[in-house]
């Protein structure tokens, strides 16, 4: 009796895996339509922004005891924003009363969103040092602690 069992146990493990197994992420290429795309790009800025919420937030946590450097933190990332915008209106130059989809067409609101997330996510990564901390001894570190002091 345990025998049966326990082979219909077994057979059963591969179903049970697959079906507690998480659905891969949709992936932009997969996407039906151009609407699906855009929000999809869309999308990926939204999670590209909350990481870079994350990342500044815990900045802030672990450099709490540093409020010059946090205050000139603060005013760089003021002017990231201000350059992020700019070169997004470098990217796709509209006129003062332009209608985007007109001279971009449909993809408009999908190239806004793909270079929104990789500006944000060039700036995640430019903030991550901050989190990770550079070796004993690096003579031009500046503001970011070493690699000891933010683990």
């Amino acid at each position: 009796m345990i025998r049966p069992l326990l082979l219909l146990l077994a057979s059963a493990l591969p179903t049970l895996a697959l079906a507690a197994a998480p659905a891969p992420a949709p992936s932009c290429y997969d996407a039906p339509s151009q609407g699906a795309l855009n929000q999809c790009a869309a999308n990926e800025f939204k999670d590209a922004d909350a990481r870079l919420n994350r990342t500044w937030k815990a900045i802030q946590a672990k450099y709490a005891d540093s409020p010059l450097f946090l205050a000139k933190l603060k005013l760089a990332q003021q002017r990231w924003l201000a350059f992020r915008d700019a070169e997004l209106e470098a990217r796709m130059p509209l006129t003062a009363h332009a209608d985007p989809t007109a001279e971009y067409g449909s993809v408009y609101p999908m190239c806004v969103g793909q270079i929104e997330a990789e500006l944000t996510l060039q700036r995640v990564k430019q903030l991550q040092a901050w989190l990770d901390g550079v070796e004993e001894g690096e003579m031009c570190a500046g503001s970011i602690k070493n690699s000891a002091e933010v683990k």
